[in-house]
């Protein structure tokens, strides 16, 4: 009798707090995030707001990304790898006016051509197609690793820059 009136429950429970599914299109903000947002970041599989905080360097309170993610809840327990979350907002997030967002941490500020990763997309296949070094491209988009390994689907990369840095 239990089990039975258990069940239902559990199969609620279920479809309420499944992840949404990307259904192989490209993932957008799934619980909206303000309109003034300026950086983004895609959530990851074991990430929690404090260490969302915690891979920018605390660059930002955590009042800060509730105000920007209004519909994260005070628990941070409804995020879902894949989906959008604003972390950033008003200066642009460092992103140069030339990569729109979303873009990784420390782009060079006088960044003035950005390449948006698409699937099938590789370091070489970039640097190469761009016409720029590897020493370049690595050297503009800090946040990737000396193997070039952590590229991201759907994240702009510095691909040229002008003379002058800004600061």
């Amino acid at each position: 009798m239990l089990a039975q009136a258990v069940l239902p429950v559990v199969a609620f429970a279920a479809q309420a707090f499944a992840a949404p599914a990307a259904g192989g299109q490209e993932l957008v903000a799934r619980q909206g995030y303000s309109e003034d947002c300026t950086a983004t970041y895609t959530v990851r599989s074991g990430d929690s707001c404090n260490k969302i905080r915690d891979h920018f360097g605390d660059t930002f309170t955590l009042a800060e990304f509730y105000s920007w993610n209004p519909e994260v809840n005070s628990f941070c327990s409804n995020l879902y790898p894949g989906e959008i979350v604003c972390i950033g907002q008003g200066d642009n997030g460092g992103a140069p006016p030339a990569c729109p967002v979303p873009v990784k941490t420390g782009i060079i500020s006088n960044c003035d051509s950005c390449y948006k990763v698409k699937s099938g997309d590789s370091c070489a296949g970039i640097f190469t197609g761009k016409n720029i070094t590897r020493a370049e491209f690595l050297a503009w988009n800090p946040d990737l690793d000396s193997g070039c390994t952590n590229l991201e689907i759907g994240y702009n990369y510095c691909v040229g820059v002008s003379d002058t840095l800004t600061s």
